[in-house]
């Protein structure tokens, strides 16, 4: 059973026959549920984080998503606990750049949603395409309708 929050795509063998790197992409909303005791989501998301170290993922964010981390933590569980978390992750972070940033603000634009499309979230979405990257570690319905 695939904890909710997680989507989670079988690796294929590459042409030379190696398994590639799992890989997936680390929302906002999954770092807040880990964070947050509190939060409902929390017990899936422990679950669904240790599931992915088990299974030898590599994570990663981008530099938008750590900014929304922080004023999530700030507003949720407070501004001590969102600065012990920016100086305490591991997480690699990939810097959006400016064509990451064009090809954003035209997803956003071009959204039909009925929710409408967050920056942040069209930044991971352009990046996770960029590098391939079809899994995504979040605990957000909207994030993950998006990445489906």
């Amino acid at each position: 059973m695939t904890p909710k929050g997680r989507t989670i795509v079988v690796a294929q063998e590459s042409d030379n026959g190696a398994t590639p790197d799992l890989v997936a992409f680390v929302d906002s909303s999954a770092i807040v549920a880990l964070v947050d005791a509190n939060d409902n989501t929390h017990s899936a998301a422990v679950s669904a984080y240790a599931d992915l170290m088990q299974q030898g993922y590599k994570l990663f964010t981008t530099n938008h998503v750590i900014a929304e981390t922080v004023d999530l933590l700030g507003t949720g569980v407070g501004p001590d606990i969102a600065r012990r978390w920016l100086r305490d992750h591991r997480l690699p972070i990939y810097h959006a750049d400016e064509q990451d940033e064009r090809r954003a603000k035209m997803l956003v634009i071009s959204s039909r949603s009925p929710r409408g499309l967050t920056f942040v979230d069209a930044v991971s979405l352009v990046v996770m395409e960029k590098f391939g990257v079809a899994d995504a570690f979040a605990v957000d319905p909207h994030f993950l309708s998006e990445t489906a």
